[in-house]
């Protein structure tokens, strides 16, 4: 089992739903982090608390119902496979958000089309955040 903490292995800004509205965003965090992470791993625990201020609902609907309406996941797998973990309770706000979220997505509802390449090419995502631990962690290391 597997802790994630966003403010410190993904960013301390999460905020943004596309790539397009640049690095830290809802659909980086998804497909570049929680898609490959859910699929490899049996459960993994991700803390929404340490280093981070605050979270936009655009990037935790995008993230985490994201997973269902593309039709990576059902919703239960993504409930027996995620753990969500704040340590303040100024965090348990977000948490019961991205249950929500997760809650009111439609699985399969939505075909993904990434925007990543048009926001490489306009300049608005730069893809600076290290991400090579997924493959680690994917890895066994």
């Amino acid at each position: 089992m597997r802790k994630l903490y966003i403010g410190e292995c993904f960013s301390d800004d999460p905020s943004g739903r596309y790539y397009t509205d640049g690095d830290g965003n809802g659909e980086e965090f998804r497909e570049e982090i929680l898609k490959p992470l859910l699929k490899s791993l049996n459960h993994l625990i991700v803390n929404i608390s340490r280093n981070v201020e605050g979270y936009g609902s655009s990037f935790l609907v995008e993230s985490f119902g994201g997973l269902i309406k593309h039709g990576y996941f059902s919703k239960d797998e993504v409930l027996s496979k995620l753990t969500i973990e704040n340590e303040s309770e100024d965090y348990e706000f977000y948490k019961k958000k991205i249950f929500q979220y997760i809650n009111e997505a439609n699985y399969d509802s939505e075909k993904y089309i990434s925007s990543k390449s048009k926001a490489l090419k306009n300049g608005d995502y730069e893809n600076l955040i290290d991400k090579s631990f997924v493959q680690k962690w994917i890895d066994g290391r």
